[in-house]
């Protein structure tokens, strides 16, 4: 198994700045919230800098601490914070453009924000502001201030309740590989009927609620209510998009149906917890791997806007974030090439985003790679 002590050069034209900040707030649900995002941008020089670091030393503490995370795993440190990053703290946003799109990308439940660096990065290479926040009970991180806030265990066990849960099992039973439209939908509505899935779908909820949170600061940064390198340099009359891996998914969907300011976004190898009923009504992106499509057939089924599913061959779970390049367990890798994998997964969110935020004459089925493959797509206009 091939190991990387660098991420791959970003594929845009720009230096890329990254900056952390810390968030409170009291929730719908009256919770108090810890947050920490990270913002990253296009700059025009990193003279003077030395790269981000990528991760905090005591994430290795955390993950052992973590329910969710098997005794082998633990062990063995499944993945490696050793890697060189290709963004640079605190550096001046580039005079380049006027303003810049912006879009969230939102890690998986145990994750953390700086699991999708290499997107990131990628991404703000290209001329977009990202931001990856840190969800409080549902991932882990180390705050700006220095606080670190691991996985609950509240989580944890619902987690853990739902892989365990007997009709959960009897219907992962069930999933083909390449599933007709009505039996998917109908595996993924009995999924999405479980009990237990309310108790995942309130997580999923309050990470939205964190989107929305931090998507109203990004306002106040751009009308200069809170001073920064952003004022009146965000582009954000276009609309905002937002992409989220695995658990992030339902997170990303439901944004995009409860918030207006969001006018697009994308599922990397992700379900539909939460979202029986629900019409986005707003152009959505499904990459994944099979048997998948069993767990996120009802989004398109819903949705009376565009719905793109495409299927990724030879890929694994981890592989659509930055465990691609960290990992260090060949049995959480796919069999498809890592620096390929990366850039697919690049070229279909930036395509789409480009098209539904930027109205580019660019589309996503005009993408070619090898093994990925259209097998849908919807609109119930």
């Amino acid at each position: 198994m091939k190991r990387y002590d660098t991420f791959p050069e970003p594929i845009g034209s720009y230096i890329v700045g990254r900056i952390q900040m810390d968030f409170e707030y009291t929730a719908s649900d009256q919770s108090k919230r810890e947050l920490t995002a990270f913002m990253y941008y296009p700059s025009d020089s990193s003279e003077g800098k030395t790269p981000s670091t990528y991760m905090f030393p005591e994430v290795y503490e955390m993950l052992h601490d973590q329910p969710l995370v098997t005794e082998y795993l633990k062990e063995i440190k499944f993945f490696s914070i050793d890697i060189k990053t290709h963004c640079y703290d605190d550096l001046a946003l580039s005079r380049k453009e006027e303003r810049y799109p912006v879009v969230f990308y939102v890690c998986g439940g145990g994750g953390s924000p700086e699991w999708g660096t290499a997107i990131c990065t990628d991404m703000a290479s290209q001329g977009y502001v990202v931001v990856s926040i840190g969800h409080q009970d549902s991932t882990m991180y180390k705050r700006k201030d220095g606080k670190l806030l691991n996985v609950s265990k509240g989580f944890s066990e619902v987690i853990k309740a739902f892989s365990e849960d007997p009709e959960m099992i009897t219907l992962a039973g069930k999933m083909n590989m390449r599933p007709d439209d009505e039996t998917a939908i109908e595996i993924c509505r009995n999924i999405l009927s479980l009990p237990i899935i309310n108790e995942l779908t309130r997580y999923s909820e309050r990470q939205a609620e964190d989107v929305r949170y931090v998507a109203d600061h990004l306002h106040k940064l751009n009308s200069g209510e809170w001073k920064s390198i952003f004022h009146d340099r965000l582009l954000l009359d276009t609309g905002m998009g937002i992409s989220g891996h695995s658990y992030g998914g339902p997170t990303a969907v439901m944004v995009c149906r409860d918030d207006d300011r969001f006018v697009c976004g994308a599922g990397l190898d992700s379900g539909a917890f939460g979202l029986l009923d629900s019409d986005l009504n707003k152009p959505f992106l499904l990459l994944f791997s099979e048997p998948n499509y069993n767990m996120n057939a009802i989004i398109g089924d819903n949705n009376s806007m565009e719905t793109y599913y495409f299927t990724v061959d030879g890929a694994a779970h981890l592989d659509y974030c930055d465990i691609v390049f960290t990992g260090v367990d060949e049995e959480l890798r796919g069999t498809r090439d890592a620096l390929e994998m990366h850039h697919l997964v690049t070229d279909y969110t930036k395509t789409f985003f480009d098209h539904y935020i930027l109205q580019k004459a660019t589309h996503v089925e005009t993408l070619s790679y090898d093994g990925v493959d259209l097998i849908k797509k919807t609109s119930n206009k």
